[in-house]
């Protein structure tokens, strides 16, 4: 090819064109396929084998597209006249690199811990139950009730933890009225009282403590929004009429409102 076919603007822009188009056809199925997985019947061994090797064979081909693409431009003569271009590329994947080094030990990571949501870890000196596994990071829920999203290049290398607690944890969430006029010392001091209260109790969990908030206020009456935690749903009902005696209020429904 003469150096005036390389430098013509109209074949060159076809070939950038038609690399737009694979790349995005290449972006677009691996995007519509790890959605559509979600909805497929898997056996935990296949779910598994999916989410660790994906991202392997994504990277795979994104690696024999960009080798092939630039050697498809330097046998035309091509690459000459995107030199500018490419030096560009290059900065932009260089101030890009606190992104993607999360998404490539993400890769790394899926590949070696085979994790899957609602397993119990401890890494990079968290330790709770793992609630969704993302692109470049993995979001836990620590036993406070905290969630910390690690990103994947905090968590490659350090050692990773797997817990197999024998018994799950439990929620309950309930609404308490109780009358303004038995409060003393304001709304903070009775949340504060619930909370030391219900941690008191023998078959409450202590390790993750109960979430407290105001659900509405009336002239008489405040509504609580109380969730608690225990390994036995058996308590709950009788966490609900301890705190009704206790604290002088009375356990409602959610579609009764205030009284």
């Amino acid at each position: 090819m003469s150096p005036m076919e390389a430098l013509n603007p109209g074949i060159f822009s076809f070939s950038i064109f038609l690399f737009v188009i694979l790349a995005l056809i290449n972006f677009v199925f691996f995007r519509l396929f790890k959605y559509l997985v979600q909805f497929i019947r898997l056996t935990p061994r296949n779910a598994a084998f999916v989410n660790r090797y994906l991202p392997v064979t994504e990277l795979a081909i994104w690696t024999i597209f960009f080798i092939w693409a630039i050697q498809y431009l330097f046998n035309r003569g091509y690459l000459v006249t995107i030199v500018p271009m490419l030096v560009f590329l290059i900065i932009i994947l260089y101030l890009a690199w606190y992104g993607l080094k999360d998404i490539i030990a993400g890769v790394i990571f899926k590949t070696t811990n085979p994790l899957q949501d609602n397993d119990h870890v401890t890494v990079a000196g968290i330790t709770g139950k793992v609630t969704a596994i993302r692109q470049a990071s993995m979001e836990i829920e620590d036993y406070s009730g905290h969630i910390v999203n690690v990103p994947f290049s905090k968590i490659v290398g350090n050692i990773v933890l797997k817990h197999y607690p024998s018994q799950s944890l439990l929620s309950h969430n309930f609404l308490l009225q109780c009358p303004l006029s038995d409060i003393e010392g304001g709304v903070f001091d009775l949340s504060e009282n619930l909370r030391t209260t219900i941690l008191a109790l023998p078959w409450a969990s202590q390790k993750k403590e109960p979430k407290i908030s105001i659900e509405a206020e009336g002239a008489e009456h405040i509504l609580l929004n109380i969730t608690i935690f225990s390994l036995d749903q058996s308590y709950f009902i009788k966490t609900e009429k301890f705190l009704e005696k206790e604290f002088g209020g009375q356990v409602v429904k959610k579609e009764a409102g205030m009284a």
